[in-house]
C-alpha cells in the first residue's frame, strides 16, 4: 500500500513538472493528469510486536485485534486505570467506552490525554437504545438531540477535541438504524471536527440490525453481540458489513450461561502446540481466526483477564488446529445467549430479559459485580420482584436456556 501510494505521488509530481515546462500551441503537453487516488494511507497508531492488528474497513485504521472495554473503569469503583496503561503498553490502540458506563469517560480521560496519539477512542450515546430507550418511532428530532448532547458530554468528560468514532448504543429496532436525523446529527458533528466515524452497537435482533447497517452505507463501525454458537447465523450479515466497508468488532464473545470448563480443559491441554488456553481465549481466537471478525471487545477487570485477552491476537494456529478447535469451542459455548430478543418479546411482565442476562454475565463471567449492579440500576428493574417464573421466556428461547432461574435470581 505504501509503495503504491509513493509511486502514484511520484508519477503525479512528474506530470506536474512536465505541465509547467512543456507547452505546445498554448496547450499543456498532457491533456489530463492521472486521477488522484481517493484511498488515504493506512493509519497506524501504537504499533507493537506484542499485538496483532487488522485493517478496519473503510476507516482504513489498523486496529489492535484486542479492544480494551473501559466500561468497567469508573470513578468510585471498577478496576484501576493502570490496567488501561498496561494494555496500551502492549499495543492496544482501540479503547471502547460510552455514556451509559457512568463515570468511565471521566475516569480514563487522564490516560487518554497522555496517550492521545496512540489510541483510537470510541464512545457511545445511550438512551436511543440501551440501557433505557427514551424515544419512540417518529421522535427523530429527539433522537438527534440525544446523540448531539451526549457527544458534547463525552468530549467534555474525555477531555478531547475529537472522538474517533461515536456510536449509538444498544440498537435493536429497524427504524433506529435507518433514522435520517441520527445520521444528519453525526454528519454535522463530523463537519465540525468533533467526530470522525459513525457506528452502532447491537445486543438484540442482531442479524437484522447488522444487515440494515450494511445496506444503509452510513455506518463505519458496528459492534454486534455474538458468540461462537451464534456466529453461523450472523455470518451472512458479517459478510455484508465487510463488503460495505464496515469495521466489525465482536462483543459478548464467550458469555456461556452454564458450563464446567474442567470437562474440556484436559482435552485441550496438548492440542495447540503447547498453548494451554483458557475457555475465553479459545472463544476469542475462534472469532478472530474463523469468524471473519476484525477485533474483539472484552471487559478487562483484572490483570489475569487482561493478560489472557492481550495474548489472543498473537496466537498461531495451523488450519488443522483450527479445524480441531471449532467443535470444542462450540461445545464450550453451548447454551450461550444468541441475542435474538425472543425472550424479551415473549415476557408477559415486560421484563428486559436480555439486559438481565447481560448484567449476570458481568457478575459471573467477567468478574465485575459492581458494573452488573450499575446495569440493573440503569434498567430500573428488580427482576426478583417482577418475574413470576411462568416459563414463557424459556419456551421462546431457541437455546432452551433456563431463563426463569436466571432472571429471578439475585446477583
Amino acid at each position: 500500500m505504501f509503495d503504491e501510494m509513493n509511486r502514484r505521488a511520484f508519477l503525479k509530481q512528474t506530470a506536474q513538472t512536465a505541465l509547467a515546462g512543456a507547452v505546445v500551441g498554448g496547450l499543456p503537453a498532457f491533456a489530463e493528469e492521472e486521477p488522484p487516488t481517493t484511498q488515504p494511507a493506512v493509519e497506524w497508531r501504537n504499533k507493537q510486536p506484542t499485538m496483532g492488528y487488522a485493517k478496519f474497513g473503510r476507516a482504513n485504521f489498523m486496529t489492535s485485534r484486542c479492544v480494551f472495554g473501559a466500561g468497567g473503569l469508573y470513578k468510585g469503583g471498577g478496576g484501576p486505570t493502570r490496567l488501561l496503561e498496561v494494555a496500551i503498553e502492549r499495543g492496544v490502540n482501540y479503547i471502547d467506552t460510552g455514556r451509559p458506563y457512568a463515570g468511565s469517560e471521566a475516569a480514563i480521560a487522564p490516560v487518554m490525554k497522555r496517550h492521545r496519539d496512540k489510541v483510537w477512542i470510541v464512545s457511545k450515546a445511550g438512551h436511543i437504545g440501551w440501557p433505557d430507550m427514551r424515544i419512540k418511532p417518529g421522535q427523530d428530532a429527539e433522537a438527534a438531540k440525544l446523540y448531539t448532547d451526549q457527544l458534547e458530554e463525552s468530549l467534555r468528560d474525555l477531555q478531547v477535541d475529537t472522538i474517533d468514532c461515536y456510536m449509538v448504543q444498544g440498537v435493536e429496532h429497524d427504524w433506529v438504524v435507518t433514522m435520517d436525523s441520527l445520521y444528519e446529527a453525526f454528519c454535522k458533528a463530523r463537519d465540525a471536527g468533533k467526530v470522525r466515524f459513525f457506528g452502532l452497537a447491537t445486543h438484540t435482533n442482531v442479524s437484522r440490525v447488522c444487515e440494515l447497517a450494511a445496506e444503509s452505507k452510513r455506518y463505519d463501525v458496528v459492534m454486534p453481540a455474538v458468540n461462537p454458537n451464534s456466529l453461523a447465523e450472523l455470518a451472512p450479515a458479517i459478510r455484508k458489513m465487510h463488503e460495505a466497508g464496515i469495521g466489525v468488532v465482536s462483543m459478548k464473545t464467550s458469555g456461556p450461561i452454564t458450563r464446567d470448563p474442567k470437562v474440556y480443559d484436559e482435552h485441550y491441554k496438548q492440542m495447540f502446540a503447547g498453548q494451554d488456553l483458557s475457555p475465553f481465549q479459545r472463544a476469542y481466537a475462534y472469532m478472530l481466526f474463523r469468524g471473519n471478525i476484525d477485533a474483539f471487545n472484552s471487559h478487562c477487570p483484572n490483570v489475569q483477564i487482561l493478560d489472557e485477552n492481550l495474548k489472543v491476537p498473537t496466537l498461531k494456529f495451523s488450519q488443522a488446529e483450527l479445524d480441531r478447535l471449532e467443535p470444542q469451542v462450540l461445545t464450550d459455548a453451548r447454551g450461550a445467549c444468541h441475542h435474538c430478543g425472543a425472550c424479551t418479546a415473549a415476557c408477559p411482565e415486560g421484563i428486559r430479559v436480555a439486559d438481565l442476562l447481560r448484567a449476570r454475565a458481568y457478575t459471573h463471567t467477567y468478574g465485575d459485580p459492581d458494573l452488573a449492579a450499575q446495569i440493573y440500576r440503569q434498567a430500573g428493574r428488580s427482576p426478583s420482584v417482577a418475574c413470576t417464573a411462568c416459563g414463557t421466556c424459556r419456551a421462546a428461547c431457541p437455546e432452551s436456556i433456563d431463563l426463569p432461574s436466571i432472571v429471578g435470581c439475585r446477583l
